[in-house]
């Protein structure tokens, strides 16, 4: 079976003296990420990765719109900035579970969107943030459009059954 790993930030720099980094995650609620006792973090230049490190983590902690973490095998503020720019994946198993009406946006993608008759209306490719709410990327046959992630549109969420059901308004 193959790993299933999700992208959750991005490494901002070093922090501190002791070879902390500082990573600027992809969730607006980061306590999942805090959690994990493992990272990977993949370097890339000129559009290829140039290396891939696991780490276990020591230490991690909320700072601002950040989440610091302190890594088995990086030492010194240099070794940290090496790092600077990578991307943080973890293994989907390892976040925590999600409370009700929450997901994981990996666990979203692929699922077949549905209006409230059954009739199929696309599939989901994609989340976007927005500053009110997110929406979700559907792409139907004439092609993708978002529909806005609230509960007047979305009236059933099953990712077990990878199934969305939508009532989208008029016109849409």
């Amino acid at each position: 079976m193959t790993e299933r790993r999700i992208e959750v930030g991005r490494v901002a720099g070093p922090h501190g003296v002791a070879g902390q980094i500082r990573v600027k995650p992809y969730s607006k609620n980061p306590s999942g990420l805090l959690a994990v006792r493992t990272v990977r973090l993949s370097a890339k230049g000129g559009g290829e990765t140039k290396r891939v490190g696991d780490f276990e983590v020591k230490t991690a902690k909320p700072q601002g719109g950040f989440a610091v973490f302190m890594l088995g095998g990086i030492d010194t503020p240099e070794e940290a900035k090496e790092w600077s720019g990578a991307l943080v994946s973890v293994l989907r198993e390892d976040l925590p579970p999600t409370e009700e009406g929450e997901y994981y946006v990996m666990d979203l993608i692929g699922c077949e969107v549905v209006d409230a008759a059954g009739v199929r209306v696309g599939e989901l490719v994609g989340v976007e943030e927005g500053p009110a709410h997110d929406w979700l990327a559907i792409r139907r046959e004439d092609g993708e459009t978002l529909l806005p992630m609230v509960s007047e549109f979305i009236r059933e969420v099953d990712v077990a059954g990878r199934r969305i059901v939508v009532a989208p308004p008029e016109g849409w």
